[in-house]
């Protein structure tokens, strides 16, 4: 399954990734793994190339306070 950005929450936003790039941001940890964990991390959120400068100034916080933030920066299509 390929990644999927955090910000393209609508299917008109989806779109506009013309490159198919991705790029994983990390944000703040909330989650103390083992040194044995294997799986995907919680604050670890996979971006587009078109959203991805929407992440710079937000790796302190956790990933859904940042998702919100980059969220609410968006323009809300209208059905």
């Amino acid at each position: 399954m390929p990644p999927e950005c955090a910000a393209c929450t609508q299917p008109t936003i989806r779109k506009h990734n013309p490159s198919g790039k991705f790029t994983v941001v990390y944000f703040h940890s909330t989650v103390e793994y083992p040194d044995d964990w294997a799986g995907h991390p919680e604050n670890a959120v996979w971006f587009c190339a078109e959203h991805l400068s929407l992440t710079e100034g937000l790796t302190h916080l956790t990933a859904l306070e940042a998702i919100d933030r980059i969220r609410a920066q968006l323009p809300q299509v209208k059905a």
